[in-house]
């Protein structure tokens, strides 16, 4: 995967030169110059794993991470412009693209590092017990910490959850990209998350693309409890339960939990919240065959950008942000509290914290 990561790019500088260059009057010399623009955008990733060491979780200074992504988005976006110019035959001046391409890049980095924005949803449902009417949920999910995305960033977002006044805390998966010796002083401020009713995590399938089992250890040192196949009943009344994303077979082939029997304790009326990381996996959603009330999710990070956010949705069986009403229940897809830096930008969908706030019908 890393390999197609980090040689795909220059494809993309070579089609871009194809549908944009060319068609424009440069001169020799000036094809040149822009080829070798092309390539050194591209070379993102390659940069990352040479001089950084790993081309998903380089150790490089924060804003040589943040100029990189800046120029391979604007280059992702040049190619797009170009190709849709060149199939509809538009004609433009030298530089219109470009300023046009880089511009919107630098839009996009910013909306994926940017402080989190707080969105407020209402969950109204007949099984909520009354006693559970305005009981209050805040969500973090796929915060991505990492070389781009330091300490101070998860701060803001654990000083927004904590300012939220929460009965509850949780967080739906995709914490770090990188390994503890990297970035453990930058995941650290999640140990000052506080609720009433307690902070639970669900794990995501960016927790075993790196060392789980040390991170898991530092998790358990700073109190981050993961719920891994087991329910908690933070009150009387509500059950939550957690599974692992189905990556865990990286590190874990024989435990991989299913939600199927995680609420069969729950006979006497209690509302079922599941933290899931993904909206739908194994070809449904645990909502349609009744496992649960409410299921809380990520992963899509709220399809990034219009028109991408379509092709995300169906590859989640068509959930990509927001609440869902579906048979059994409600599915709320968290858009996510920071941005991957593998794929940076994000378009009219800023960073979020949610809070869910359950209502009595």
């Amino acid at each position: 995967m890393k390999t197609f990561f980090v040689y795909f790019p220059f494809a993309v500088a070579f089609f871009t030169y194809l549908v944009f260059v060319l068609r424009c009057d440069f001169k020799a010399r000036g094809q040149a110059v822009w080829m070798i623009a092309l390539l050194a955008c591209a070379s993102k990733f390659l940069l990352f794993q040479e001089l950084g060491g790993d081309a998903f979780s380089p150790e490089l200074p924060e804003k040589a991470i943040w100029i990189l992504n800046w120029l391979y988005s604007g280059l992702m976006i040049l190619f797009a412009l170009g190709f849709v110019s060149f199939f509809f035959r538009f004609r433009f001046k030298a530089l219109v693209l470009p300023l046009l391409a880089w511009g919107i890049a630098a839009y996009g980095v910013y909306g994926g590092i940017k402080d989190p924005v707080v969105e407020e949803v209402e969950v109204a449902s007949a099984k909520i017990p009354a006693a559970l009417d305005g009981y209050r949920i805040v969500q973090i999910s796929d915060i991505h910490v990492s070389g781009a995305a330091r300490a101070w960033r998860t701060e803001a977002v654990v000083e927004t959850a904590n300012s939220l006044r929460a009965d509850l805390i949780v967080m739906t998966g995709d914490i770090v990209d990188g390994a503890p010796d990297q970035l453990l002083r930058d995941v650290e401020p999640l140990k000052n998350l506080a609720a009433p009713d307690g902070v639970f995590f669900c794990t995501g399938n960016h927790e075993f693309y790196y060392p789980w089992l040390e991170w898991k250890r530092c998790y358990d040192e700073m109190g981050i409890r993961f719920l891994r196949g087991e329910t908690v009943v933070p009150r009387e009344g509500l059950v939550l339960g957690g599974i692992d994303d189905p990556s865990v077979k990286i590190y874990e082939p024989l435990n991989i939990p299913s939600a199927r029997n995680l609420f069969s304790s729950a006979t006497n009326g209690e509302f079922r919240i599941l933290l899931q990381h993904r909206p739908k996996t194994n070809g449904t959603n645990n909502l349609e065959l009744d496992f649960c009330d409410l299921q809380l999710s990520g992963h899509t990070h709220g399809g990034v950008a219009p028109v991408l956010d379509r092709l995300i949705a169906h590859s989640n069986g068509g959930f990509v942000r927001g609440l869902y009403e579906i048979a059994a229940g409600h599915l709320y897809v968290s858009p996510g509290s920071g941005q991957w830096a593998g794929f940076p930008i994000r378009f009219f969908n800023p960073p979020v914290v949610s809070v869910i706030v359950l209502r009595r019908k």
